[in-house]
Parts: C-alpha cells; structure tokens; sequence
C-alpha cells in the first residue's frame, strides 16, 4: 500500500492497488485510476458525497497507518479517535478494513452490513465484496462484483471487479465438478466483456481469453517503469488471478501454487488478494498431502 506522498509514482505507473483506491476515495483524494492524456475530474468511488466530508484527524491518520501496513497503530488511533468522540461511519469503516486485514473476515463482515446504506457504502463497495468471497459466500461475492462492474463511475473499479468476477465463476465451477472445457468456455466470454484501462489488465484479459499464458502477465509488470511497490502489488494481484486460472480452469494445481507463493512472498498485508492467496494456497498444500 503506498504512501500518498508516494501516489505520483504511482498515476505514472497507470495503475494503484485496489485496495488503495478505495481508501484514497474515503479521503477525498484526488487520484484517479489510470493516467489519462488529458486532466479529468475524479471519477471515483463516492467521490460526490463522500469527498466533501469531514474527516476526524485521528481517524485520518489511523486510515494512514493501514495504507502504511501498521495494523497496530492504525487501530490505536481509532481507539483514541474513539475516547475523543472522533469517528462515527467513517470510523467503521476503517475498522472494517483493518479486521480483513487482520484475518478477522467474520469480523470486517460485521461492519459491512452495519454499514450498508450508510454515506459511507460506495465507499466499502469493492473491499466488502472481496470480504464476502473471503468467507466463502461466492454466490454473493459474485454478485456484488457484477454489480460494481455496472455501476462503479471508476473504469479502474470496473475492471477490477470483473477479474474478480472471473476468478469465482471459475473458482465456483471448480467447486462443483464443470468441465474444464465448459469454464474455459465461460471465462472466456466473460472476459471479452471487461473493459482493460492498462496494460496490466489487457494482459490479465488475454490471459484469461486463451491468447497468452501466466508468464506474459508477470513479464509486462517486470517492464513497468514503476516504483518497486507497485510492482509488488501488481504481482500480487497477478499471483490471485494468474493463478486462479491456472488452478481452476488449466487445471495446473504445481503452477497454480508456484504463483500463490511467490505472490505470498512478497504481498503487503492489506493486499486485497492476500486472504485468498493464502487460502488457494492452504488447499493445494493440503492436497497435495
């Protein structure tokens, strides 16, 4: 997660993690997702409503902390931010973060619903729909990204939730014994449907389309003219969806784990892919047994 005095390197990499474009749009930054040739107004997740509100110094510099990967302090400081009547729903929704962050995904999921219908649930859209698939709920996860994929004003967003989209269609149809031929089939068509912003995504798509392999993804992050840490955190997205499909549709379980583990390696904590970079991971070791 990088600094925002760091997110310039960043627009000249065209690309932000994702979770980091979900906190950055609760404080009202100005940051959009990829470079575009002309200045645009923020098109951003609750960028109407929500980046003319008033944020607590606390809960601000708690919201610091976790992009910083500090899960500790962060929650100090909403705890003091607490004592001193600072807070409120965006308060709550840092705390929803830093549980998922923390592995306490029952926990995050708690906040969510609290938090549905609140000024602050665009806001949580994209982290709380990665909450559910971390839980497992894959029917509801599923949803919530096809939703985002409609209705988020972020292209960015879009096409994120739709890599996401991919990867439980073809974790779902895994689950249940289709054909690989047949999810082939589907995460295909799906695939033609989303939108890329950059090339890191276009590569994922291809991927994902049958046009190339897992080796050209990590190839065009390595060719990036892009700080390091974003590098990592397009690797660790990669490590996910690379190797998801390798694990669920090439039915490639020794390839798949290779990625999961490399992404493991070097993954952040708040990496939105972690927990289930970490789960895919568990289950491949475990059957391989």
């Amino acid at each position: 997660m990088n600094h925002p005095s760091k997110t310039a390197g960043c627009s000249r990499s065209g690309k932000l993690s994702a979770l980091a474009l979900a906190l950055l749009v609760a404080t009202g930054s100005a940051l959009a997702g990829p470079v575009q040739p002309a200045p645009q107004a923020p098109a951003q997740q609750g960028a109407q409503p929500v980046a003319q509100q008033v944020t607590h110094p606390l809960v601000l510099l708690a919201h610091q902390q976790l992009l910083e990967g500090d899960l500790a302090s962060a929650q100090a400081l909403l705890r003091e931010a607490g004592a001193q009547g600072q807070g409120g729903s965006r308060a709550l929704a840092e705390q929803a973060f830093i549980e998922d962050a923390g592995g306490r995904h029952m926990r995050a999921r708690q906040f969510y619903d609290a938090l549905k219908g609140s000024d602050q649930a665009t806001v949580i859209a994209l982290p709380s729909a990665v909450n559910l698939a971390a839980l497992g709920r894959f029917d509801q996860a599923g949803k919530a990204f096809a939703e985002l994929q409609k209705t988020s004003p972020n292209p960015q967003v879009q096409a994120y939730a739709g890599l996401w989209n991919l990867w439980v269609t073809a974790r779902q149809a895994s689950d249940v014994g289709v054909k690989p031929a047949v999810t082939k089939a589907r995460v295909e068509k799906l695939a033609r449907a989303i939108k890329p912003v950059d090339e890191h995504q276009r590569a994922m798509l291809a991927l994902f389309q049958g046009k190339s392999d897992s080796s050209a993804v990590f190839a065009q992050i390595d060719g990036l003219q892009a700080p390091d840490a974003v590098k990592r955190d397009l690797r660790t997205e990669a490590g996910l969806f690379a190797g998801g499909y390798l694990d669920y549709v090439r039915q490639d379980h020794a390839g798949a784990l290779r990625l999961y583990e490399r992404a493991l390696q070097q993954s952040r904590p708040t990496a939105m892919e972690r927990p289930q970079l970490i789960q895919s991971s568990r289950a491949l070791q475990l059957s391989s047994r």
